[in-house]
């Protein structure tokens, strides 16, 4: 008897350890070929996939229930994607002039993103050494909130259902602020000549490989131009900080939570992504979302116990 139970534990890590194994193969291979998914069903599919294949002995009907948990929330994110653009469509004065005569108040009539440009990219806008660090920072705002998601909902749902309630809610935040108050970034203030000086798109996204030309296009290509205000990629990274800082019980676990939101923070400022005004606006936007998702839990009532 204790030998068929082996044979079967045995067997099952073997299915555990393959599945997982073809996930990550599978996901190197398509991020090698045809970049990282941040089309939201598409990065959708791969969060359910992977949650399925680390979990893959586990019965039929919780794998139902990752399809049933995550649908209601992509559909929502996905309704925020293709509600961006309203702005545009409304009419709204798009804000220029405004985030640069803050950015000039704030800081002694210089604006910090052509500061930072000036003294460190190279002759011509060539970008320095350190790119390819600024590129990864840039690039984890389409990884790490939703690696993260991933974890907490197969170690702990209710955490996880706390985490994607303030993720919908700081998600929609910025997007009444953008249809209210489109507001634009440095590169394109520059573009329009509100800022005298040159701003290049330097975050550093095709991490030094791929042609600065390139990685601006993409950028250009997915991003919207007047949703500057307030910064969701600042926003994001610090609400990871918040949701992982009362687990990470060890000061050393805690260093890199409290750099990751500075080094994006940077990143945005220094790449002509963001004001500092808009880095600002967005982590008062995590205060706000933690408190309305607060009152919304209150409502709900008690949460269950976690079990990891």
């Amino acid at each position: 008897m204790g030998e068929q139970t082996a044979v079967r534990t045995g067997r099952g890590l073997l299915v555990r350890n393959a599945a997982r194994v073809a996930y990550l193969v599978a996901l190197a291979v398509t991020t090698a070929t045809l970049g990282l998914p941040t089309d939201r069903i598409y990065q959708a599919a791969w969060i359910v996939v992977g949650i399925v294949a680390f979990a893959i002995d586990r019965p039929l009907t919780d794998h139902v229930r990752v399809v049933v948990d995550w649908l209601p929330l992509v559909v929502a994110l996905v309704v925020y994607d293709l509600s961006r653009g309203i702005a545009n469509q409304l009419g709204m004065p798009i804000r220029v002039d405004e985030l640069v005569v803050v950015e000039r108040s704030l800081f002694a009539d210089t604006v910090p993103t052509v500061w930072l440009q000036q003294h460190l990219l190279g002759p011509d806008g060539a970008q320095p050494s350190w790119t390819l660090l600024t590129g990864i920072v840039y690039t984890s705002h389409f990884v790490v909130p939703w690696l993260v998601a991933a974890l907490f909902y197969l170690n702990a749902r209710p955490l996880w259902s706390g985490y994607m309630r303030r993720v919908l809610v700081l998600s929609y935040l910025g997007l009444v602020a953008y249809v209210l108050m489109p507001a634009a970034p440095p590169w394109y203030a520059a573009k329009e000549g509100v800022i005298a000086e040159p701003v290049a798109r330097a975050a550093g996204f095709g991490f030094g490989i791929v042609p600065v030309d390139t990685s601006t296009r993409w950028l250009e290509a997915q991003s919207n131009p007047v949703a500057a205000l307030p910064s969701l990629h600042a926003a994001f990274a610090l609400l990871v900080v918040v949701a992982l800082w009362p687990l990470a019980r060890s000061r050393w676990l805690r260093v890199p939570l409290v750099l990751f939101p500075l080094a994006m923070a940077f990143t945005l400022v220094y790449g002509g992504e963001h004001y500092v005004i808009d880095i600002l606006a967005g982590w008062a936007c995590v205060g706000l979302a933690s408190l309305v998702s607060q009152a919304w839990e209150r409502r709900l009532g008690p949460p269950a116990p976690v079990s990891t």
